[in-house]
């Protein structure tokens, strides 16, 4: 009899461990991760860039000069964003009788496709806009306006969760001749800039 009572209470402790062991794991196991927490760049970022740099010009009367451009961003995709870009850029003119500067400066809205890399991103871009030449020629000044485009791509490194430090090159291409009291054969002209990024929702 008390064999019998001994088995029965040893059954009894067995179903109760094997009826509490899986809950009490299940209750420790860490909850699954969600694959968009944390992600940089994600749908629905936004981004603000500054950066400088060099502009060399594809006049063969204008020298290589600076450049500094400010971007604001928009991401449609973890991939793809919409960015507006003001850029200037001030180039010496030589070669003539008189001194002056050619100094454009652009209003371009881009579409931007970067790759995931983990810490490094590398993109391309392309879009549309005003290019505005200002002139300096012997103490005069004169402008004028053409519609370009830019063609060009980068690179984006994070170091921090939401900072990165970026390269870039870009040609931008401009339409007709940049007429001023001297002619430039070829307005279009690079930037090569160097520069921070911040993002944010």
């Amino acid at each position: 009899m008390k064999m019998i009572h001994s088995m029965c209470c040893a059954v009894a402790v067995a179903i109760t461990i094997t009826s509490v062991t899986p809950a009490s794991a299940q209750t420790r196991r860490p909850a699954p991760r969600r694959a968009q927490q944390g992600r940089v760049p994600d749908t629905g970022m936004m981004a603000f860039g500054l950066s400088g740099g060099i502009a060399p010009p594809t006049a063969i009367d204008l020298d290589t000069g600076f450049s500094l451009a400010m971007n604001l961003e928009r991401y449609m995709t973890p991939r793809v964003s919409i960015r507006g870009q003001i850029g200037a850029a001030w180039m010496d003119l030589h070669g003539h009788s008189f001194t002056g500067q050619e100094k454009p400066v652009s209003f371009e809205g881009n579409v931007v496709y970067n790759w995931e890399g983990g810490k490094i991103h590398p993109y391309v871009t392309g879009g549309l806009g005003l290019e505005h030449y200002r002139y300096t020629e012997a103490g005069l000044y004169s402008s004028n306006n053409h519609v370009g485009g830019n063609l060009g791509g980068g690179v984006e490194y994070f170091f921090t969760r939401h900072d990165t430090i970026t390269a870039e090159a870009l040609a931008h291409l401009v339409s007709g001749q940049a007429q001023a009291r001297a002619t430039y054969d070829s307005p279009m002209y690079w930037t090569i800039l160097f520069g921070y990024k911040k993002y944010w929702r």
